[in-house]
This record gives C-alpha cells, structure tokens and sequence, in this order.
C-alpha cells in the first residue's frame, strides 16, 4: 500500500501549491487494487493536485487523474483499456452547515469539509473509484461464440400469444 501523501488542505490551498506524480495501481489501497473490475493492476496513474482560492475567497483543490486502467469488459470477459482522464473541483469548508448550505445552492459543486491534514492518496483512490465505468464494455466484443449465444434463432415463445389477441 502506499505511504500516505498528507497536506495541510487550507495551507495547500491558500498558497496555491501544487503536487503531481504517478502511482501504480497495485501501490493503492485494496479497494482500488483489488477492484472486482480491474484486469490486472500493473498500471500507473498519474495525478496532479493544485491548489487555490476562489472568488468568493473559499478555499479550493483541483485534481487531475488520468491513465490507461485495464479493465474486464461485461460483456465478454476479455480484458479492455479504458483511458480516464478526470478532472475535479473540490471546493473546502470549514463547517458541516456552510458546506450544506453551498451544496443546496449548487448541485454540481463538489465540496468537502476541512481537516487539519489530508492524504493525496485517499483523495486519488476515491476519485478513480467514481471514476471507473459502472459496468465496462467493449463497443464492438468480436467474440463469434457469444453472438452465436446471444442471435435470436429461436421462435419467440410468446408469437403464439399475439396471434390469438389479433384473432379477436
């Protein structure tokens, strides 16, 4: 597992440092390693976390995550490469009802609570878990086997029934 990369969020943000880097994916927590998904977890994902503060003065994390993660298609089951390339705002508060507040106001900030100390990591395995495709598949599977499974040769059991409701 990684060794945590922790950071003051409201120093961080206040003077607009940035920090980027790359991690393999089996460097990760187990719930991102270990994903049910994941083909293999010999890739590298490469971050960058800047941060800053807005116009209204709140503080402000800005995450880039991209890679080339490995994925099983659910369809097939054949391995698959699905590029990621997130991007997220993440606005900071320093209480539960300010946060609440700017959340009700506007429903696509991303928002989260300040702490004396933040892991990069955490932040990085959570994005790439919301990132990662509900339920991956290739376009096109080329796998003659289950189009053969999947071709409609049988008579539709239910014909029989339409043709007796359009006797009528």
């Amino acid at each position: 597992m990684l060794d945590p990369i922790l950071i003051d969020p409201a120093a961080f943000a206040r003077e607009r440092q940035s920090l980027e880097g790359e991690v393999a994916l089996a460097d990760l927590h187990e719930r991102v390693a270990a994903h049910e998904y994941l083909a293999s977890n010999e890739a590298k994902v490469a971050f960058r976390l800047q941060g800053g503060v807005d116009r209204w003065q709140r503080p402000y994390l800005d995450l880039a995550v991209s890679a080339d993660l490995p994925l099983v298609c659910q369809r097939c089951l054949q391995p698959m490469s699905v590029a990621l390339d997130e991007q997220a705002h993440i606005v900071l508060f320093a209480d539960e009802a300010a946060l609440d507040e700017a959340m009700l106001a506007d429903d696509e900030l991303e928002g989260m609570l300040l702490s004396p100390e933040l892991d990069v990591a955490e932040l990085l395995e959570d994005q790439l878990l919301m990132a990662v495709p509900y339920s991956p598949r290739h376009e096109d599977c080329s796998n003659q086997a289950l189009a053969d499974i999947n071709q409609n040769s049988k008579p539709n059991p239910f014909a029989v029934l339409a043709g007796l409701k359009n006797s009528r």
